[in-house]
């Protein structure tokens, strides 16, 4: 049996995901780095003054929907559980125990070393959803009906940082630099003066800057001719009139079964550095310590064999004046 081998057994496959290297660059974990917690429950302070709703998630045993209360001096939270498997049948035991030919019992070991680190991949996949929906949305929703998970926080970001563009971006007429000009006085007055380091936008909100007049006047001049517009120029109008530079976050995550943009079209989101944490707690399968955990199983009746990779996290929101959304 394959999970009878000692490389898969659970401490020796959890060093293994927990060392597995990331499939693809996550924009956003270093706007919120993961920070290691030693309880289920944390409580982390809100830097701007202001504290933001509590957060209580309970995805452990519990089925009732979950909401937000307020809270007088701290924010508070219970990392959530985000775990998923795959399992042998039948069909890939008897090929591995009773092979036709040695390579059929390799190709059974390396399916498992390829399930797993996409089962790791996974687990990364839904700690950037979750980040991204508090940081591009303020707001975490999550709804899985089959394990009956009902998550609904709001976290508390302020009405007035979010803003919509004065024209639509892909009308004539549309000024997406005053628009951002806008936006940006916005995040300096809820930031004491200082400005963002980055806006996220999607290709296809780039692709509204590349067709849009006001851009190509601060570049060429009235007289234009209708030039094209490349990436270079619309960073190089942006650095000219001292706006933040812009980041494409394209990404799409797999959330249950259904492809979910982690950024909307038409929106544009400003930035400032360290607006909170991924906080990463413990679980009994990694013995009671925060982190990655793979844990192997083996069944008779009928026989399967599955693999678990899971971790507990919570995306911490400190620095919820540190974000400007617009609607373009």
């Amino acid at each position: 049996m394959p999970l009878h081998l000692n490389e898969f057994q659970q401490p020796q496959l959890t060093g293994y995901v927990q060392n597995v290297p990331p499939a693809r660059e996550y924009l956003l974990a270093s706007f919120m780095p993961e920070e290691p917690v030693y309880d289920i429950n944390f409580a982390y302070n809100v830097i701007n003054g202001k504290y933001a709703p509590a957060a209580s998630i309970t995805g452990w045993n519990a089925s009732a929907p979950l909401r937000d209360t307020a809270e007088q001096e701290r924010a508070f939270g219970q990392v959530a559980k985000v775990q998923h498997g795959f399992r042998l049948d039948e069909t890939q035991l008897l090929q591995y125990n009773r092979p036709r030919a040695e390579q059929e019992a390799n190709a059974v070991i390396e399916g498992i070393y390829t399930s797993t680190d996409e089962l790791s991949q996974g687990v990364d996949d839904i700690k950037e959803y979750l980040r991204a929906q508090v940081i591009y949305n303020g707001r975490l929703v999550y709804n899985d009906d089959e394990n009956d998970i009902h998550l609904d926080i709001d976290f508390g970001m302020p009405a007035e940082n979010k803003l919509t563009a004065t024209t639509s971006w892909g009308d004539v007429g549309a000024t997406p630099l005053s628009d951002i000009q806008v936006a940006v006085e916005q995040f300096k007055k809820m930031n004491q003066r200082q400005k963002p380091v980055v806006m996220h936008i999607t290709s296809a909100t780039e692709a509204l800057l590349l067709n849009n007049e006001q851009i190509r006047t601060q570049i060429y001049g009235k007289d234009n001719g209708q030039r094209l517009l490349t990436k270079t120029d619309v960073q190089n109008a942006f650095n000219a009139l001292g706006l933040p530079p812009y980041q494409i976050n394209d990404d799409v995550i797999v959330v249950g079964d259904e492809e979910v943009q982690l950024l909307d079209d038409n929106k544009i989101v400003l930035l400032g550095a360290d607006l909170g944490k991924t906080m990463i707690g413990p679980t009994v399968e990694n013995n009671y310590a925060p982190g990655k955990f793979a844990k192997p199983s083996i069944k008779n009746d009928p026989p399967e064999q599955s693999v678990i990779v899971g971790e507990t996290a919570f995306p911490a929101l400190k620095r919820k004046k540190a974000i400007v959304t617009m609607s373009v």
